[in-house]
């Protein structure tokens, strides 16, 4: 071969290796530039998912919140108890009607507001989000508090199709029944007379045959948990059964004669004296003419101090 023939070789070797050189560079740099996009779009969904766990249980809770409260204002607007109330919390939860009625409460509250909400910040960074309630169910932990269960399917997609995440999740929230309005009160006297539920911090209710414990108890009609009782959520439907989370008021039939409303020859203890059940009934020495005890309810309001008649009952 000629000194010009290996020239020429030589040349169109380093041509051509230069040229792998170059494209091998050119394909790695868009190669990790690509990969770099994926990262920040992936990492950009995470941040997005996180967010969105961190915000669901807040909107669980205000949707929740606002049905109790949206409750109470139909029940007082209608006259008419809840017929079911899972069925219509789930109707106010996510849509902000009762039997397709619209609730003035519930306006931008519902849980499918904020869905929409997170779906258009969503839209804003180029995320596709969606979801899917299963299931939703009331249940109470104890008779002070509600617990909302939210069984959520959700669905998180970059629009670039760089990742795709679906979850199914169980949420729970903790809605206090403290100072809810009590809907046995508001149907019962006709709107007139309204009884916020406040737990009471009294303990002995008679002491040494000293009847104020009693009487400040009844005065502000507060509340006691009894299994005898029906739970918060029976009340919003009427039902005057029991429950292992049942919770009961004295009524303040003060507040009855001073709104107009004919008083009932019964027990203040407010599912019994709202029903129609029949009970033997203590007159209570030292109390207001219209105060009588049911004979179930003589121990637990530490009434049951001597023998005594029906028409009276005397505290030693």
């Amino acid at each position: 071969m000629s000194k010009r023939g290996i020239f020429y070789t030589t040349a169109a070797i380093a041509l051509t290796l230069v040229t792998i050189f170059t494209y091998g560079t050119f394909y790695s740099f868009n190669l990790n530039e690509k990969m770099d996009v994926i990262e920040t779009r992936i990492g950009t969904v995470n941040f997005f998912i996180r967010d969105i766990e961190r915000d669901i249980n807040n909107g669980v809770f205000i949707a929740g919140f606002r049905t109790f409260l949206s409750f109470n204002d139909y029940i007082a607007t209608s006259g008419l108890f809840i017929d079911d109330v899972n069925s219509r919390f789930k109707e106010s939860f996510l849509n902000g009607t009762i039997n397709n009625a619209e609730l003035n409460l519930m306006r931008d509250t519902t849980f499918t507001e904020w869905a929409k909400r997170i779906s258009a910040r969503a839209n804003k960074i180029d995320i596709f989000f969606n979801f899917t309630i299963n299931d939703i169910k009331l249940n109470q932990s104890d008779p002070w508090n509600v617990i909302i269960g939210l069984d959520i399917t959700l669905e998180v997609r970059d629009k670039r199709n760089t990742s795709y995440w679906v979850r199914n999740k169980y949420i729970t929230s903790k809605i206090n029944i403290i100072d809810f309005e009590d809907p046995l009160y508001i149907v019962n006297s006709e709107g007139r007379v309204t009884n916020p539920i406040i737990k009471s911090n009294i303990t002995e209710f008679v002491v040494n045959g000293d009847v104020t414990n009693l009487l400040a108890h009844t005065s502000s009609s507060y509340y006691t948990a009894h299994e005898d009782s029906p739970s918060f959520l029976m009340r919003f439907e009427g039902n005057l059964g029991n429950s292992t989370y049942g919770i009961e008021s004295l009524v303040n039939l003060e507040e009855f004669l001073g709104q107009g409303l004919a008083l009932k020859d019964r027990s203040v203890v407010d599912y019994i004296y709202f029903g129609t059940q029949s009970t033997v009934n203590y007159r209570i020495n030292k109390t207001p003419e219209w105060f009588k005890i049911d004979s179930g309810h003589l121990v637990p309001y530490m009434v049951n101090g001597t023998t005594c008649a029906p028409s009276e009952c005397v505290i030693p």
